[in-house]
């Protein structure tokens, strides 16, 4: 069916009805984008590489009490909202662009742009003061729509909420091209991912090393911030090291993609599933 624009709830927004978010025809990523296996129950904890964003998504919202969540996607990326759990976000939206009229994924789009111009839509947002705890941001992975939507999502987060950023880890070189191809494409978002934490020294971040990389973006208290005890970051002197190489590559791409395949542990703060997991449930200031 057609995507119809859902009955608007108190604070001006269409509220997706959860009756409507099934699990689209052909659940995958984007093409060639392998959906990670689900392990059975008892073992996920274990078995890193299994996690997906959304299983991020949802397990943060636990552990924080969050309830609202918002999804910046196109409709080649993303493909796992009806994965979100509406028990725990009970505010859930979607903005997709470059979405033509015609796409239905069976899924609410509560914003959707034809072109790349998300600007309009952002005004409604800010017109009646909406924020989010947690914004999943899976965009077009070109350098350019990527740097803004962190942008624009970290205007629109929550002070003590979380981002979580899509495909900051490819490591594959085939799907690594900074323009669009068709079929497998992480394009240059891990670039563009960590330009912007590397530019912004005020924002928390790490990378969890699942499903493509999934980066992880908070702005801390400062009393958290000097913190660095909770996850095992890299020696700063070795980081140096590693982003002045990163500087003096510029918008060299093959040179930026070997630099993250040997540095990627410093360059991403690059963490496992399990050692995020470990920090997040034992509510530590850091990631607080």
């Amino acid at each position: 069916m057609r995507n119809s624009v859902p009955a608007t709830s108190g604070d001006g927004f269409p509220d997706s009805d959860p009756r409507q978010d099934r699990d689209p025809e052909g659940s995958a990523e984007d093409p060639g984008h392998p959906l990670p296996a689900t392990p059975p129950p008892g073992t996920r904890d274990s078995v890193s590489k299994t996690w997906t964003k959304t299983d991020l998504v949802n397990e943060i919202a636990e552990v924080h009490g969050y309830h609202s969540y918002l999804e910046i996607c196109t409709p080649t990326t993303g493909r796992l909202y009806a994965t979100v759990d509406r028990d725990r976000y009970t505010t859930c939206h979607r903005l997709m662009y470059r979405c033509p009229d015609k796409f239905d994924d069976g899924l609410p789009i509560d914003f959707r742009i034809s072109g790349l111009d998300i600007e309009r839509h952002l005004r409604v947002i800010r017109a009646v003061e909406r924020k989010y705890d947690v914004i999943l941001v899976d965009p077009f992975h070109e350098y350019e729509t990527t740097i803004r939507d962190l942008r624009e999502a970290c205007d629109l987060l929550q002070p003590n909420g979380t981002i979580l950023v899509h495909d900051c880890f490819p490591t594959d070189e085939k799907i690594v091209e900074p323009r669009y191809k068709n079929g497998s494409w992480c394009g240059v978002t891990y670039k563009a991912y960590i330009d912007f934490v590397l530019a912004a020294p005020q924002l928390w971040f790490c990378t969890v090393d699942t499903d493509f990389g999934c980066g992880v973006i908070r702005q801390p208290a400062q009393s958290a911030r000097d913190d660095r005890a909770s996850l095992p970051f890299v020696a700063e002197s070795s980081k140096r090291l590693a982003i002045q190489d990163w500087k003096e590559a510029g918008s060299d791409y093959g040179k930026t993609f070997r630099l993250l395949q040997v540095h990627a542990t410093t360059l991403l703060n690059l963490v496992t599933v399990e050692e995020f997991l470990a920090v997040e449930r034992a509510g530590t200031a850091l990631l607080r």
